[in-house]
């Protein structure tokens, strides 16, 4: 389990990240699982945008997530799994 980065916006089935700086880029690409920090699957990555050096994660949601679980997300860690 690597440390993808932090939350830090929610829109409807989408979470905006800030990779984390600890992350090699060449470890995380499009289509791969994100859980959060108890480990429960809540999406994939969709696409990988801005600077090479503080990139940015969007996260689709998987549909089974309620808005109200991300919610409380917001500003957290999530995972690669």
């Amino acid at each position: 389990m690597k440390r993808l980065g932090a939350i830090i916006h929610i829109l409807d089935n989408l979470l905006i990240l800030r990779a984390d700086s600890t992350l090699e880029h060449s470890v995380f690409r499009e289509n791969l699982l994100v859980v959060d920090k108890k480990m429960k699957k809540i999406g994939k990555i969709k696409e990988i945008f801005g600077p090479v050096k503080s990139p940015y994660i969007s996260v689709r949601l998987f549909r089974d997530i309620n808005a109200s679980e991300i919610k409380g997300l917001k500003n957290e860690r999530v995972y690669l799994q």
